[in-house]
């Protein structure tokens, strides 16, 4: 159990068997893909690629270049390993590389997709993953975007949302996220937010399928994880706290 209060709540709902880590669930990840016609001749990069979810995903339907970087060894092993397991190592590049370091040419891609690892950075810093982001892509490229928002910036929201994912983060409202983009380089053409979906049972078996579901409960409400798991859920209610989804395309 004290290991448990410790380990980042990512981290703990990947325990408990959740896969699909996103505020606004899988659904609004499969929107956000949606939003741009992406065909096999593309070169996509996911920034914070996790266990290669949606790596395999995008590859196997569009049959497209992905590449997936990440600063954390541990899930970079754990995606080379899925992907290894499905057969497309050959496929799909997995990196270790920072997204505060991009160690790509200039040009280089026509999509990147960022979710849910903008708001763990303070805003100078988003700021300087943009100018990143925005460097390596191609002229007229996209940028996906899925995180989480909020309805004021007070430091109150941003304790709780704290005190919710275990680590520092630094959320935004949907307002100040659209003018970060704009800030940047970058037009938002197509957005959506709604409230957090991510411990929401309906989203939950849609993204985990109705076994994979059941399996997330019986874990969460197991002796040693039902209290952390009923923290987060009460805080999940009782903070306002949201998804918001943007595509964005590169200006010059």
């Amino acid at each position: 159990m004290e290991k448990n209060k410790i380990v980042f709540g990512h981290d703990f709902l990947k325990m408990l068997g959740r896969t699909r880590l996103r505020p606004g669930g899988g659904i609004m990840t499969d929107w956000l893909l949606d939003q741009v016609q992406i065909d096999k001749d593309m070169q996509v990069l996911e920034v914070a690629c996790n266990r290669g979810d949606n790596l395999i995903r995008v590859y196997t339907k569009y049959k497209c270049k992905v590449i997936g970087i990440d600063n954390d060894q541990v899930v970079i092993d754990q995606a080379l390993e899925n992907i290894k397991l499905l057969g497309l190592d050959k496929e799909i590049e997995v990196m270790n590389i920072d997204a505060l370091k991009l160690d790509f040419e200039d040009e280089t891609f026509d999509l990147i997709i960022n979710e849910a690892m903008l708001t763990m950075l303070p805003n100078e810093e988003k700021a300087k993953a943009l100018k990143n982001y925005h460097r390596v892509l191609k002229k007229g490229g996209y940028l996906l975007t899925h995180d989480v928002a909020v309805e004021n910036e007070s430091e109150d929201i941003r304790r709780q949302l704290s005190k919710f994912t275990n680590m520092n983060v630094y959320p935004l409202t949907v307002e100040n996220w659209n003018k970060l983009f704009i800030e940047n380089s970058f037009r938002p053409f197509s957005q959506r937010t709604g409230r957090m979906l991510l411990l929401d049972r309906d989203t939950i078996i849609k993204d985990e399928g109705p076994v994979g579901a059941a399996n997330f409960y019986k874990n969460a409400y197991s002796e040693e994880n039902r209290d952390r798991f009923v923290k987060m859920l009460e805080r999940s209610k009782n903070t306002k706290i949201s998804y918001v989804v943007l595509a964005s395309k590169k200006e010059d």
